[in-house]
């Protein structure tokens, strides 16, 4: 059995703190209900700044003061220029939305910036007719597929949790350039999101 480095376990543990930030269950990749404590924004904010002071402490464990950064409400919306867009390496695989964020969020990272959550892509992905919410048996919200969502690639397979079945939305390569080329086009939407709440 192999044990995980201290650097891996951080990363990993990273992962996982921004997969709850996400609204995503680390364990199955299942979406958190809305109605979650879990969802709730000020939770959310820990979640991502647990992960930034992983992020650095795997690079400096010996200082993890380094990976403090100004408060979440005082740093830019998220922005990311069409070079470091051009920058971005796609995952050779099928994926879940949080991992496809990851990568966008490194190519854009800048101190002081807000990073892009996985479900403001989401959202503008429903807002496009590519993905529907819908209210599932257990009351829970979810989003599922539309007919266009096989027209760029998004596909849905089965899944089993704490909660029982469930259905894990996956983003093949054709979807994930689909979403890459249209992201700034998601960052407007998704910043202007923020500044009606």
């Amino acid at each position: 059995m192999n044990m995980l480095t201290e650097k891996e376990t951080m990363l990993r543990a990273k992962m996982y703190m921004l997969k709850l930030a996400a609204g995503i269950n680390p364990i199955d990749d299942s979406d958190i209900s809305n109605d979650s404590a879990l969802q709730n924004e000020r939770l959310k904010k820990c979640f991502t700044y647990v992960a930034e002071v992983l992020d650095n402490a795997s690079g400096n464990k010996n200082n993890i003061k380094k990976g403090y950064k100004e408060p979440r409400a005082a740093r830019q919306p998220f922005s990311i220029t069409s070079d470091e867009i051009a920058s971005i390496e796609l995952i050779p695989h099928d994926c879940v939305i949080s991992e496809l964020t990851a990568v966008i969020n490194e190519a854009a990272e800048k101190d002081g910036m807000k990073k892009l959550q996985a479900a403001r892509i989401n959202d503008w992905l429903v807002n496009q007719g590519y993905l529907q919410d819908n209210t599932n048996a257990q009351g829970k919200n979810t989003r599922e597929l539309t007919p266009k969502s096989t027209l760029i690639g998004i596909k849905s397979k089965p899944g089993m949790g704490s909660f029982g079945a469930y259905t894990i939305i996956t983003y093949s390569v054709d979807a994930q350039r689909f979403i890459v080329d249209n992201l700034q086009d998601i960052v407007e939407y998704a910043n202007a999101q923020l500044l009606a709440k």
